[in-house]
């Protein structure tokens, strides 16, 4: 480790002083006055290598690889070294964290201990970095770096603030290199553009390639002006914040709420911009305060034209009045809660008994006005029995 000296401690030198005096004396006979100056200097520099409280005020400390490329440069008020020099603390350092030679953060903090091999400096204490490369600013209270691993350590009450985005954690790990943020616990990320706030216990941020993902349930929710509006929830999910998409992967579900509408799938891809969604898995649909429920093999949303397009094996509920609906694709709109039907439509309900068979069908399931119509059409009529 390098250390540059600007101001040496006047007690520490006098201390010094008084100790070779003694020595001196102690052992006159065995040295000239021609060698004093000489082996002054040398045994100034043995005390101080042993020397358990040394101490350097207005210093520069800075750590290179074998190369030569700097590791970290820190500027301190002052540098404590322990008795075997393998390690030193210093108080308010202010610097600079290097990757192949060039800064990459600017770091500040109240104080910190560096290893006697460099490999690794920890600082505490109102801990603020700052990527020289996107502006990005890191908070916490400690933070750690590992330059031979180019791995950043912020810890416990970590904040971040990014031109993309805000997010606070309990811990965060900068991958220098691969320009990635791995945050983790009681994460809150908010998405500037598009105007998001995400909810988990482990995130990993993309910066460069602006991906935002999460292995463990997370709660996406989606604002308008600050308004809540839909609220996206999964057990992992992707979130791209270039193309504006969110993908909801296992036990998938969106409330829309503005629509008064939930979604759920083990795969939804929402697309913000276009205000859609679109699942290739099975789907369920329902309508809370109409009490409709539409299953499929798999289906789409399009939230702007408010139609919900379901394909394979579908079935509808109203659960009102017990109807229900078979069919191979159903075109349910959300506003007017009609459908229209296709593909070996069945219709069902329990009051008056009856069911409807054919090629197409449109109406209501909640009030029970369906229309069958094209091809053959059955009527089936259940009597009832007499009281």
């Amino acid at each position: 480790m390098l250390i540059s000296i600007k101001k040496p401690s006047l007690n520490r030198a006098i201390a010094l002083n008084l100790l070779l005096i003694t020595l001196l004396i102690g052992t006159g006979g065995c040295f000239n006055r021609n060698r004093t100056a000489d082996k002054l200097k040398e045994d100034t520099k043995e005390i101080q290598r042993f020397d358990s409280n040394l101490t350097f005020n207005d210093v520069t400390l800075e750590q290179a690889d074998d190369k030569g490329k700097l590791w970290w440069k820190m500027k301190a008020k002052q540098a404590s070294y322990s008795k075997d020099q393998k390690n030193a603390v210093i108080e308010d350092p202010k610097g600079e964290l290097y990757q192949d030679g060039k800064p990459v953060f600017q770091i500040a903090a109240q104080k910190g201990e560096v290893k006697g091999d460099g490999k690794s400096i920890l600082l505490k204490g109102a801990i603020v970095a700052t990527d020289l490369r996107d502006g990005t600013i890191l908070k916490g209270d400690e933070l750690e770096w590992k330059p031979t691993e180019d791995v950043l350590f912020v810890r416990n009450n970590v904040t971040g603030t990014h031109k993309q985005m805000q997010f606070s954690a309990q811990e965060g790990r900068v991958l220098t290199r691969a320009r990635t943020i791995e945050l983790f616990r009681q994460i809150v990320a908010l998405s500037k553009t598009p105007e998001l706030q995400i909810r988990t216990e482990h995130l990993t941020w993309d910066v460069k390639g602006e991906r935002v993902m999460g292995d463990r349930p997370i709660q996406v929710d989606q604002y308008k002006n600050k308004v809540l509006t839909d609220r996206g929830s999964a057990d992992k999910a992707e979130v791209d914040l270039k193309a504006k998409t969110v993908n909801l992967q296992q036990n998938a579900r969106l409330d829309l709420k503005e629509k008064g509408v939930q979604v759920s799938s083990n795969s939804l891809l929402w697309n913000l911009d276009a205000q859609t969604l679109a699942s290739s898995q099975p789907i369920t649909i329902v309508n809370p305060p109409q009490q409709v429920t539409l299953n499929a093999n798999q289906g789409a949303v399009d939230l702007q034209k408010n139609t919900v397009d379901l394909v394979g094996n579908v079935r509808g509920v109203g659960q009102k009045n017990q109807s229900k609906l078979d069919a191979d694709r159903v075109l349910w709109f959300i506003t007017t809660q009609r459908f229209e039907a296709t593909g070996n439509v069945n219709y069902r309900q329990e009051n008056p008994p009856f069911s409807l068979l054919g090629p197409r069908a449109s109406g209501k399931l909640d009030d029970q006005q369906v229309a069958v119509n094209g091809g053959r059409v059955e009527l089936q009529i259940t009597p009832q029995p007499q009281q």
